[in-house]
């Protein structure tokens, strides 16, 4: 795959630039589960599924415009640490994830509407009752 192998985590790579994203991702996202209800799981991956599906929009977005041979990154460009993020992995990984998290998010939409009819069915049926 072409990742150089580091006997530390003390020299920048695009291995550990890519443990970075990953640990980022979860404590930034795990933050928003802390104030929703523990009984409702609906909402936890209602409001995970849009922030990761954006995360890895700009990532993908990020990895293939700012490549080396990339539209955007010029020769003259100075190298920078986020260099090791313009890798055929992380873009391939962000992807891939992009495209999962949108489809769980329309899933769950989908979800959602067919869950707020079966309540009003519900409701007009007990209303009909009474």
């Amino acid at each position: 795959m072409g990742l150089p192998t580091s006997p530390s985590f003390s020299v920048a790579s695009p291995s550990t630039a890519l443990s970075a994203l990953f640990l980022a991702l979860q404590g930034f996202t795990d933050l928003t589960a802390c104030s929703l209800p523990d009984e409702i799981s609906s909402y936890y991956w209602g409001s995970q599924a849009p922030i990761r599906c954006t995360f890895f929009f700009a990532l993908s977005g990020y990895a293939y415009a700012f490549k080396p041979e990339g539209p955007i990154r010029g020769v003259s460009q100075q190298a920078s640490p986020w260099d090791n993020l313009n890798t055929g992995v992380v873009f391939t990984w962000s992807f891939l994830e992009m495209i999962s998290w949108f489809w769980i998010f329309i899933t769950l939409r989908e979800e959602r509407e067919e869950l707020a009819v079966r309540k009003a069915e519900r409701k007009k049926a007990e209303e009909n009752m009474l």
